[in-house]
């Protein structure tokens, strides 16, 4: 059984003690590297110890969580495979999970299946990108579907499309599959130079792009077999507008 590592960043003892015991009890292949009750230090340990996962409560004293993140961006360093841990179920907390391709969201006091589902959500990730990593120039990648597997390269995505939980992959040959990934995962994977984002929900392959109106929020996809107009919000085709001249 392959071992993962993970840290806990977690103020109260109590809930940070009852995921240590969870893990040990239920996930003896998840390694707990450290344990850390505020951002600072669950910055240093992080760095040092490089961590595949962390648990990470989104209310912090002090600094909160998305500090945390946001100086784990900007060391350029890959950021782990995030679960977030929450007491709390307003839908903020979810939207900031969201911006950060959270693996999974869990309110406590944790369940243990939905700590199961997050756990195995975090370990197909990394299989993944492990996968994605050793397939040539990453230009190839690999995609959960329902019932197998979707081996596609960069020349056959004309655009990706959120759809909740999942993502909508328009092929170049006309077809469609649904992709047991959400976007924000997808994005750290696929190459940017390529594919651009264009909002929340949508990465378009910037080689099939053939018109933006600003005016009317529309961009035109143009493949060989179809055409495709996608609506976009204005100030988005701005912002695409300015990717597409960069």
């Amino acid at each position: 059984m392959e071992k993962y590592s993970c840290i806990i960043v977690e103020d109260e003892e109590l809930p940070r003690l009852s995921l240590k015991t969870k893990l040990e009890t239920y996930h003896p292949d998840i390694k707990i590297l450290d344990m850390c009750d505020n951002c600072n230090d669950a910055l240093e340990s992080i760095l040092r110890k490089k961590p595949q996962l962390l648990f990470l409560d989104i209310q912090l004293p002090g600094n909160d969580s998305m500090w945390l993140l946001e100086q784990l961006q900007q060391t350029g360093l890959k950021i782990p495979q995030i679960i977030f841990t929450t007491a709390f179920t307003d839908s903020k907390y979810l939207l900031k999970a969201i911006k950060f391709s959270a693996a999974d969201y869990l309110n406590k006091p944790i369940n243990i299946t939905e700590l199961t589902n997050a756990i195995e959500k975090v370990e197909n990730n990394i299989q993944q990108q492990k996968i994605n990593e050793l397939l040539p120039h990453k230009k190839t990648y690999l995609f959960r579907t329902l019932n197998s597997q979707l081996i596609v390269s960069n020349e056959k995505i004309v655009y990706i499309k959120a759809d909740g939980n999942y993502s909508q992959l328009q092929l170049l040959e006309g077809k469609q599959e649904l992709i047991f990934e959400r976007i924000g995962n997808i994005e750290k994977v696929v190459d940017d130079e390529i594919f651009i984002r264009a909002g929340r929900s949508l990465l378009i392959n910037r080689n099939f792009i053939r018109k933006l109106n600003t005016k009317n929020g529309t961009c035109v996809l143009v493949t060989p077999i179809e055409t495709y107009i996608i609506s976009i919000p204005k100030g988005i085709c701005e912002e695409l507008k300015l990717k597409l001249i960069e």
